[in-house]
């Protein structure tokens, strides 16, 4: 019997995509169009990760959506401000900055994740030798010490 949550033959389904996605989808689309093509446009960074970098996991792209959105929230407050009208979300989206600082956002913070990434393997990579160093350094101790303590004892 197959899962629930497995798709059935023949049909496309976007991973993580729930039912009640596409309801508040369909509402902002109904509601407030102009902000959400904002908002789509300001997130294609994200989109063009996930398709182009197959390690991007949710870590690494929680940390590309923290970044991104912080540059979305002034044409969004913008957009939102001006109601969705049609003729500020496009000048929102069609801003050279805007797009700019979306772009050099994402890749900030994709080089923040990947040198984060390498600082943690540098620093495991510390602690394990400053392990090993002491115990070899045990070792050592304890066959110097089980060395001194036979040669020590008479023989009878």
């Amino acid at each position: 019997m197959a899962s629930v949550r497995q798709a059935e033959a023949g049909t496309l389904r976007a991973p993580g995509f729930r039912w009640w996605h596409g309801i508040i989808i369909g509402l902002m689309l109904s509601y407030v169009p102009g902000s959400l093509l904002v908002a789509g446009v300001l997130l294609l960074p994200l989109v063009a990760l996930k398709l182009f970098d197959p390690n991007a996991d949710g870590q690494r792209l929680m940390i590309v959506l923290f970044y991104v959105g912080a540059v979305m929230v002034r044409p969004l407050h913008e957009a939102w401000a001006a109601n969705g009208d049609w003729e500020t979300c496009i000048a929102q989206i069609t801003q050279p900055v805007t797009l700019a600082l979306d772009w050099l956002a994402a890749g900030a913070a994709w080089l923040v994740a990947e040198a984060s990434a390498i600082g943690g393997r540098l620093w495991n990579a510390e602690v394990a030798r400053r392990e090993r160093k002491s115990i070899e350094k045990r070792i050592a101790y304890l066959q110097k010490e089980w060395m001194s303590s036979d040669d020590d004892t008479p023989a009878t």
